[in-house]
This record gives structure tokens, sequence and C-alpha cells, in this order.
């Protein structure tokens, strides 16, 4: 099932599955043509990884990040990131740095359209481009799981795009890795992350859209599927 847990972790990643959105079991397996039973354990791994939350009479929905929840995500962003992009600036290859200098020019090309929904997938894709040069295969995981929830901190407290991530910070933690100045991309790094915590809002009541068909469209092989269990 890692085509429906892929829909949704890109599904929440770019905004289009809310805080608080249900999940629910019978139409996940309607969207993706499988069984419920096959459903369950992909909801059971996404609350694993503190995506997914269950709530009284409503089931699985998609994880709303309190301000502490959210701090606690920062908190652990702030220990980890600093040390990333020094393990860059130690043994980032020029392959590495044109893999950093692609993703900051996509998302500039994506802010300059306005969208908004590709700016914040590259932003993610930025992070977890720094965890893997850094060569450390537990942490890039790891930073997987925080950019992901950190999407889910940014909607639920209601912080803008715009004000979390500057159009220039990516640019200028990459010109200090190139430069191999550790100290100056560490000292970047806290306060790019620092500048995202401080956008963050109390979080207010959900209001989320539970029209799963089009918050999360089913990836081609499901809709085959679908198709072809119609067709028999």
């Amino acid at each position: 099932m890692d085509e429906m847990y892929a829909s949704i972790v890109a599904a929440i990643t770019e905004h289009r599955l809310a805080p608080g959105t249900r999940l629910r079991e019978e139409r996940l397996a309607e969207l993706f043509a499988v069984s419920r039973t096959q459903v369950r354990p992909v909801l059971q791994r996404l609350e694993h990884e503190g995506l997914v939350e269950r709530q009284p009479r409503r089931g699985a929905v998609v994880a709303s990040p309190s301000r502490d929840a959210s701090a606690q995500i920062f908190a652990a962003r702030r220990l980890v990131e600093p040390w990333l992009v020094k393990c860059c600036c130690e043994q980032a290859d020029r392959t590495g740095l044109k893999r950093l200098e692609k993703v900051v020019a996509d998302e500039n090309r994506a802010r300059e359209a306005g969208d908004v929904r590709a700016v914040v997938r590259l932003s993610g894709d930025f992070h977890r481009v720094l965890a893997e040069l850094a060569g450390n295969a537990p942490l890039t995981q790891l930073m997987q799981g925080l950019t992901v929830r950190t999407c889910l901190a940014i909607v639920a407290n209601r912080a803008s795009t715009g004000s979390t991530c500057r159009e220039d910070e990516h640019a200028k933690i990459t010109e200090a890795i190139a430069a191999s100045d550790s100290k100056r991309a560490m000292k970047l790094m806290t306060e790019h992350l620092e500048h995202i915590e401080r956008a963050l809002d109390e979080p207010g009541p959900p209001s989320p859209d539970d029209d799963l068909a089009e918050l999360l469209p089913p990836p081609p092989k499901a809709q085959a599927r679908k198709m072809r269990k119609a067709a028999a």
C-alpha cells in the first residue's frame, strides 16, 4: 500500500489535506480500489509517524499539532539540521551542490508563478536533500518525518507560506555550503528555522474539506485497478 501512503503524505506536504480532515476507511478503499483491510495498516503507519490521530466519533483524521507540539518539532529540527549543514560543508561534492541549487531554482520559479503547493513541496525537498547529502541514513529518514509534520504545524497554526520560508534563505544556506563555510551555514539554518517558528500562531478551530476525491486523487495504478474492477 505504498501508493496510498505516498499519496496521503504528498497531499499533506502540499497542504491539500488540512489538519482535521477525516480519512474514512471506506472512502480511501474506494479511491484506491483496495479493501478496507488494506487501508488500515496505512492509517496505522501514518498514526505512528504523528501524521494522523484518532478522534472520538470521527475516527482517523489528519493530525492538528498544537502550539506546544509544534514547538517540539522545531526544537528537534534545531538540534539536527545545523549539524546536517555542517556535514554538507565538509563532504558535499559538486554533484550534491547542483542538486541543492536545482531545488532552490525550482522553488524560486514556483514562487514567481504563484504555485503555492509547489513552493511548499520544494521547500521540504530542500531540507530532505540536505539530509541526504550529509550521508546519514537514519537522520535522512527522521528529516522526512519532521518536514511533513512541519507542514501540518504551518497549516494548523495558521502561518502563511510566504511568511514561513523567505525566498532568499535557502539560497544563502546553499551559498555557505558551496563556500565550505560551516559556521555561517549553521547560523543561517538556525535563523531559518527560527523564522518559520515565529510565523506560527495559535491554532484556530479546523475547517477541513472532507472531499477526499478532490484532495487526494489516486495514482494512475489505483485508477487502473478501479477500472478493471468495474469492467469485471
